[in-house]
């Protein structure tokens, strides 16, 4: 009778109950676990454990093509991995901690959506510029099997496909509309964390200057100044051809200002030089403003000869030490000590031509023999050098390819969502990696928006 009466009221208990009874069961356990294991950190248990599941249930969500999920993801991918919370030693790059390992999930997590949802943007993948990004990233985790760091090059590599496949498949499958607010307030957190940093925590948001006389650079929440001032000309890039596209001069103009005070403190001449010209590249590109412009370089330039020829030369000298931060003009003329890098790069370039020497495997080539400042040879400062010394001529010729249409592009439609970040790839790849390394802001940016383009064109040619 009693075993009856329990029976029944095992039967009335709502299978809800009986699950959230089971999961509270094994959340206890898990804590009382953690807690004679590790000790006192077990407190902070449930909550990671709440974290995973909640982690898990969004990519679950994404897989099944939930809007909300997929620009979630989107907005964590674009400011989580760029706070800087757990520094590391130069060369260390490699090594598995906490701030790599949140890479490395994200990446995994990437991945696994952008296959889940590959029958949805099949289409993008006709398209050519997408196409080299695809051979380049294949043709990164095929060099894992001849790199000098297997395994960090197959993360990476791996990583860099998984953020095509997944741009691609946000692009697909979110509304343009979803996919602007999703990057203005993922843009507004980032600047909001960095400026909130300079008050709450100074002494890590502000980076001394290389002398007395020069005022401290922001760096925030990002892991350097000139880092920052990257991403924020990334958040540039693509908002500003997405707001006006929508008709948003007002909002455009607040994000882009705010952007470039950020930049400014940052002192990132790099980033702050590259927007700029990327920012007139419209204006200077009409006929009209052309031409006017050929005429006065070429007055200024004949000017200078005549100058020089009666003997009024300028002190260089003075002029060059006054823009250096160190006060030192070699430090202008060699770009920082590139020029002497990039030297040393070609050789490392000829040892191994045709198939380079793995993606991701920079720091490890050069910083054997590098003779001059340990932080230099972290990468080559240079886009088309980088790719050449990881992957090799094979692996840069769809790399060339890329950059080459996305420009064919620009010229032939000026009002193309990538009119911005074409050119800012150029001038910036000149004396930094950025794309051609494991992926980062940057390239999570690029891909978007190039990706969000090609759907815009083909919507555009099916309409037709």
């Amino acid at each position: 009778m009693i075993d009856q009466t329990l029976d029944n009221s095992a039967r009335q208990t709502p299978p809800s109950l009986t699950a959230l009874i089971a999961v509270s069961a094994l959340i206890a356990l898990f804590w009382l676990g953690s807690l004679s294991l590790i000790g006192p950190v077990g407190y902070f248990a449930p909550f990671v454990l709440l974290l995973a599941g909640a982690a898990l249930w969004v990519v679950a969500s994404a897989i099944q093509g939930r809007d909300w999920a997929l620009a979630g993801m989107l907005g964590f991918a674009i400011v989580v991995p760029n706070i800087y919370f757990q520094p590391q030693e130069l060369h260390e790059a490699a090594s598995l901690n906490a701030q790599n390992g949140l890479k490395l999930l994200l990446w995994a997590a990437m991945g696994v959506v952008g296959l889940a949802r590959l029958p949805q943007y099949l289409t993008l993948l006709n398209d050519r510029v997408i196409q080299s990004i695809g051979l380049f990233s294949i043709i990164a985790v095929a060099s894992t099997i001849w790199s000098l760091t297997p395994v960090y090059t197959a993360v990476g590599a791996l990583g860099f496909l998984a953020a095509i496949l997944f741009c691609c498949a946000v692009a697909a499958e979110i509304s343009e509309q979803a996919i602007y607010r999703t990057v203005v307030v993922s843009f507004l957190i980032y600047a909001a964390l960095n400026l909130i940093a300079t008050i709450a925590i100074p002494d890590v948001a502000w980076l001394a200057g290389y002398s007395d006389g020069e005022a401290p650079r922001l760096q925030g929440v990002s892991s350097h100044p000139n880092i920052l001032g990257k991403e924020m000309a990334s958040f540039i890039c693509i908002l500003l051809p997405l707001a006006l596209a929508y008709g948003h001069r007002r909002r455009a103009l607040m994000l882009v200002t705010l952007a470039l005070a950020i930049m400014l403190a940052t002192g990132s001449r790099t980033s702050l030089g590259a927007i700029a010209i990327t920012l007139a590249l419209p204006i200077i590109a009409r006929p009209k403003i052309a031409k006017s412009l050929v005429w006065t370089i070429t007055a200024l330039c004949a000017l200078a000869t005549l100058s020089i020829a009666l003997g009024f030369v300028p002190n260089l000298q003075r002029l060059l030490d006054g823009a250096s931060r160190t006060s030192d003009a070699s430090e202008i003329l060699t770009l920082t000590g590139r020029t002497e890098l990039w030297g040393f790069v070609w050789d490392k370039i000829l040892e191994a031509p045709l198939l380079g020497h793995g993606f991701g495997a920079a720091d490890a080539v050069l910083s054997r023999e590098w003779w001059g400042a340990p932080d230099a040879s972290v990468g080559a400062h240079n886009t088309w050098l980088q790719s050449l010394l990881i992957v090799g001529l094979v692996g840069t010729l769809p790399f060339a390819y890329f950059h080459l249409e996305s420009i064919r592009r620009w010229f032939a439609n000026p009002n193309t969502l990538t009119r911005l970040i074409s050119p800012y790839l150029l001038i910036l790849g000149m004396t930094e990696v950025e794309i051609a390394a494991h992926p980062v802001m940057l390239t999570i940016t690029t891909f978007l928006i190039v990706a969000i383009d090609v759907r815009r064109n083909q919507n555009t040619a099916e309409n037709k």
